[in-house]
């Protein structure tokens, strides 16, 4: 599934949080789902790159309490604050914004907008046959597709009005009706046209879907290894957490309401952005369609 002639599993020297084209000095940065392993490493990578001001938020705050520590000790100016809340509860995310906004000063903006919450249900035919079967499958879309709407309405109201939305997806999405993943696959390809109506309806944000790679070693990364029985080529955690870095910079402007791998090289990619940027490539559609009749 490569898009461009080179792919990535590591990070590499174009997106360097140290890089000063890709700067977050003067960017707020909320993280929702930030207990999971690919938003702790974006955590750190932020930091790198000189962000003063970053909110976590999950639906269960304390267990950031040694992430939270460790960055303090190791980026003691920067103002890292945590808050509860679940993506699917409109209340308490509004409380989350408000409160980070309250902590970064009356004058501050969210300016960056990463959803890293997401699940993956247990691997099982669309007919399965197992009582609760189908109260687990739907669960993604709890999660993936209510969730994220959720987050987006209250991004649209308390974040800035030209604030980066970046949506962790996954290529799966896209992949032929294999292995049985439904529940996940069809999920994320609901939340992919989700985020692309999102970005439309609310044209001064930049929202770009992320697929972050495969990361076998997070939690998620795990289940898929070990229901699947396969075994997968795993990318640096480090990869995703900096191509999100890049996709936040203005380098990144001419990916807006696209479909992206953190794999593919962003240089190949700069060097076609007016391309990318005037068609309908990176988004969804329907091969062959639309077709020239004459």
């Amino acid at each position: 599934m490569n898009y461009t002639k080179t792919n990535h599993s590591a990070p590499y020297g174009s997106i360097s949080p140290k890089l000063p084209a890709l700067s977050a000095a003067a960017k707020s940065v909320l993280i929702a789902g930030a207990s999971s392993g690919i938003a702790q490493a974006t955590a750190r990578a932020f930091l790198e790159a000189g962000c003063s001001h970053l909110a976590l938020v999950t639906r269960r705050a304390d267990l950031l309490s040694p992430l939270v520590s460790e960055l303090k000790t190791q980026y003691p100016k920067a103002n890292v604050v945590t808050f509860a809340a679940d993506t699917k509860d409109t209340a308490a995310l509004e409380a989350a914004f408000a409160g980070a906004k309250d902590a970064f000063g009356a004058t501050s903006s969210i300016d960056v907008v990463i959803n890293c919450a997401g699940y993956q249900p247990s691997l099982a035919p669309v007919a399965g046959k197992k009582q609760g079967d189908l109260k687990e499958w739907w669960s993604g879309f709890e999660v993936n597709v209510l969730g994220a709407a959720t987050l987006a309405r209250v991004v649209a109201s308390h974040a800035s009005p030209e604030a980066v939305v970046l949506q962790l997806g996954t290529a799966g999405a896209f992949f032929p009706a294999q292995l049985p993943m439904s529940a996940y696959a069809v999920s994320k390809l609901a939340l992919v046209k989700l985020m692309e109506y999102f970005g439309a309806e609310n044209p001064g944000l930049r929202v770009i879907t992320v697929h972050p790679g495969v990361v076998a070693g997070t939690e998620g990364g795990k289940r898929m290894v070990a229901q699947s029985g396969l075994e997968w080529p795993s990318d640096d955690i480090n990869l995703p957490a900096h191509f999100l870095v890049w996709a936040a910079s203005d380098e990144a402007k001419f990916l807006k309401n696209k479909f992206v791998f953190a794999n593919w090289d962003v240089d190949e990619m700069k060097a076609r952005e007016q391309e990318i940027a005037s068609s309908p490539e990176l988004m969804i559609g329907l091969n062959g369609f639309p077709r020239n009749i004459e």
